[in-house]
């Protein structure tokens, strides 16, 4: 179900106060749609009368999520198999949000494992290929990059250097969100902060803006209207299930069994997965797992070549790995 966004204007003439005003709303909301989460969010106060009291413009925005019931969660027949020690790959090919589903997640002890952040600012290369050459037990395709020249176009902060050309990153209401590996190795997410925050704090290791963010203790982020984030697409994604764990995950897309997701999906997704942060990171024919133990290579369909095969890697210009 896609995002909702109403421009509520001139509440004076209704004549009623603003306790009356958001349970109307919510009645009007309640009223259209039977099954929805929500976040009741100002998103931006815009006064026309000065120091005369209430504001009298509100612009809102009600996040519509389609929830997963318990019946839908039991019915999950994940295949499961240790790759090593602290290292879990599952992987799920069902109906879900009514299209077919591919989903292959690596689920994580950082008590037993690391995360890190490799980075090539000069040469775009496949995840396959960087996480051979980093002797990463496995990987995921990790930020948003420049496809024709070559690094990151957010902020990248490894292994507490910043290095490439910093020109490059921007920000905007997509980009919203940072995963930060602490120096002791715990993974964090938050909503993005002043990049100068993460190059003075020496106790972060990695930092790499992206986003949107998806859930942040505990809680369902409102997301933009807009095409990235209601439509369907190839994703990659990270959550946080305990103190320890965390989840890698690919949903893969753009073919007839595997129809991707919109954010607000994976958003729900991750939530019934016990998540209690999430992230998105870059998507579509950049999505990739990959897995060095035994011959399993290219784990997930990536469809940068246009097939449901393991041959569709994008080159791409930094990952996440395991160690």
């Amino acid at each position: 179900m896609a995002p909702f966004t109403g421009f509520i204007d001139d509440w004076d003439e209704l004549n009623i106060d603003s306790d009356e005003r958001f349970l109307l709303f919510l009645t009007y909301a309640k009223s259209k749609f039977d099954n929805f989460k929500f976040s009741f969010i100002p998103m931006k106060l815009i006064s026309s009368r000065g120091h005369r009291g209430w504001l009298t413009s509100i612009l809102l925005t009600l996040v519509l999520v389609t929830s997963l019931t318990a019946q839908q969660k039991s019915q999950f027949d994940w295949q499961s198999k240790e790759i090593d020690e602290g290292i879990v790959w599952k992987t799920l090919h069902t109906e879900l949000f009514d299209a077919q589903q591919f989903i292959n997640v690596l689920e994580i002890d950082l008590r037993k494992r690391e995360l890190t952040l490799v980075y090539n600012p000069d040469t775009n290369q496949p995840t396959s290929v960087m996480a051979e050459e980093s002797s990463a037990l496995a990987a995921v395709n990790a930020g948003f990059f420049d496809m024709v020249n070559g690094g990151s176009v957010t902020y990248l902060k490894r292994d507490g250097e910043i290095i490439g050309d910093t020109t490059k990153w921007k920000r905007n209401a997509n980009l919203n969100g940072a995963l930060v590996i602490m120096v002791d190795g715990k993974v964090e997410m938050e909503m993005a902060r002043q990049n100068s925050y993460y190059t003075n704090d020496e106790k972060i290791d990695d930092v790499l803006i992206t986003g949107s963010l998806l859930i942040d203790d505990g809680t369902m982020m409102a997301l933009p209207d807009n095409s990235f984030v209601t439509n369907r697409h190839p994703r990659t994604s990270v959550g946080i299930v305990g103190d320890h764990t965390i989840l890698l995950m690919t949903i893969d897309g753009r073919a007839e069994a595997a129809a991707g997701m919109t954010l607000p999906e994976l958003q729900s997704f991750m939530k019934s997965l016990n998540c209690k942060e999430a992230i998105n990171l870059d998507g579509g024919g950049s999505t990739t797992m990959w897995i060095g133990k035994g011959d399993l290579g290219v784990v997930n369909m990536p469809s940068d070549n246009r097939k449901f095969d393991h041959e569709g890697e994008r080159r791409v210009s930094n990952i996440l790995v395991v160690k």
